[in-house]
């Protein structure tokens, strides 16, 4: 009976009996190549006294949590790291599997000096990198505005310049003394208006010489280019015939032409 009695105890004193498992690990952090040093202390129970029990299930179940967790944090943070853990960590409590029952789980946190400098290095050529696309960015950005501006520029002197002979003219006089304008700003200095009104009604489209031009333009372009060739020295001999030797001269020396 005293037997007895006394196995009884011993049963009902293992069930209730608890153990403490203390070990360190290298976990990793957010950054897979980098880790946190660990010190963990894991109380346990079974969760039958008549059950088997391994004693390395309790630090088992607790690692897999650590892991878990750490693998949202920096190695930068160390104290962060380990509130942040060891609150996902309680938020699991208790911890069951294979007959044992986790019932609480402290642990440390350290970071080693050169896990550290690695980090703060690949930091810094995250920044670097992120620095770069974003010159990147902005040179491409830069580049699709200069693109814009051609082709604003392109559709202004097709649309509104070269589509009438008056404004091509005055657009050239402009342009040419154009160097020290403003943006949008007026003739230079000592331009003589009278002069530039003059020079744009010549080219204004009807005049008798601008629709000459066009059609004789017109009339050049159908030709083939021995008739170019021919036509050139017909206009040379005109030219001279009128007394212009010198205009005669130059045309006849136009690179390509008659000779």
């Amino acid at each position: 009976m005293k037997r007895r009695a006394a196995k009884t105890n011993a049963l009902k004193q293992e069930e209730h009996a608890s153990w403490t498992s203390v070990f360190t690990d290298r976990v990793q952090s957010v950054d897979p190549l980098l880790y946190f040093i660990t010190e963990i202390r894991v109380a346990w129970s079974r969760t039958d006294a008549s059950a088997p029990a391994h004693r390395h299930t309790a630090p088992r179940l607790a690692r897999k949590e650590i892991e878990e967790a750490a693998g949202r944090c920096s190695v930068l943070r160390p104290a962060a790291a380990e509130q942040d853990i060891t609150t996902a960590v309680q938020g699991q409590l208790p911890l069951a599997a294979d007959g044992v029952v986790v019932t609480e789980v402290q642990l440390r946190i350290t970071v080693e000096d050169d896990i550290r400098e690695a980090a703060l290095h690949a930091e810094r050529l995250h920044q670097e990198h992120r620095r770069q696309a974003e010159r990147i960015r902005r040179d491409h950005e830069l580049d699709d505005l200069a693109r814009r501006q051609v082709r604003a520029r392109e559709a202004f002197l097709r649309e509104e310049i070269l589509a009438n002979p008056s404004a091509a003219r005055l657009y050239g006089l402009l342009e040419g003394a154009s160097k020290h304008w403003t943006r949008l700003g007026g003739p230079p200095a000592g331009t003589d208006l009278d002069d530039l009104v003059r020079e744009v009604h010549q080219w204004q489209p009807g005049q008798q010489w601008v629709t000459a031009a066009q059609l004789l333009h017109n009339f050049v372009t159908g030709l083939t280019e021995e008739g170019r060739k021919e036509l050139l020295t017909l206009l040379v001999d005109a030219v001279r015939a009128f007394g212009d030797d010198n205009t005669a001269h130059h045309l006849a020396l136009l690179p390509g032409e008659v000779q």
